[in-house]
């Protein structure tokens, strides 16, 4: 299980580089294309801060919390790994993981994340947000992390668990 969630983990991580990369050398800061039916918008942002540019005027910050919490989610990644069963859990982890690890290592590299997914609605708020295959890891990751944790504390507890 831990070659098959680190498996999971560096592809996702490698994929949303490419696209990450792919989208910085192909389009123009707030340029625009349709794609899936004109539902999907590619557009390029960039975001010095957390989720929704929080604290992007303290770049200093946003490095140093992204940094420390790589530290911290690596090392829960490790202790994880060497606990027996909790295979949903430790794939929620996984997908969660490689796209914390992206977007870690655009501000660290970087200084920004490169965003490029944005969603056609009539919500104006929404039609604004736009995001990155990373940021979709991390919130399917949380899910199947969730789901995993209750599964694992529904039912009877062995010492092995």
């Amino acid at each position: 299980m831990i070659i098959l969630s680190a498996g999971i983990a560096a592809l996702l991580f490698g994929v949303d580089l490419l696209l990450k990369q792919y989208v910085e050398e192909n389009m123009d800061c707030g340029e625009e294309k349709e794609a899936v039916k004109g539902k999907v918008i590619l557009r390029k942002v960039y975001n010095k801060g957390f989720m929704l540019h929080a604290l992007e005027r303290y770049p200093w910050l946003v490095r140093g919390s992204a940094a420390f919490l790589g530290a911290v989610l690596f090392i829960y990644d490790v202790l994880l790994s060497g606990k027996k069963g909790r295979r949903v859990e430790k794939a929620g982890t996984a997908i969660f993981s490689a796209g914390a690890y992206s977007n870690i290592f655009d501000r660290l590299v970087r200084g920004k994340v490169i965003d490029y997914i944005g969603f056609k609605s009539k919500n104006d708020f929404l039609s604004r947000l736009t995001v990155n295959l990373a940021d979709l890891c991390i919130v399917a990751g949380l899910a199947v992390m969730t789901l995993g944790k209750l599964l694992t504390g529904a039912g009877p507890r062995s010492k092995g668990a």
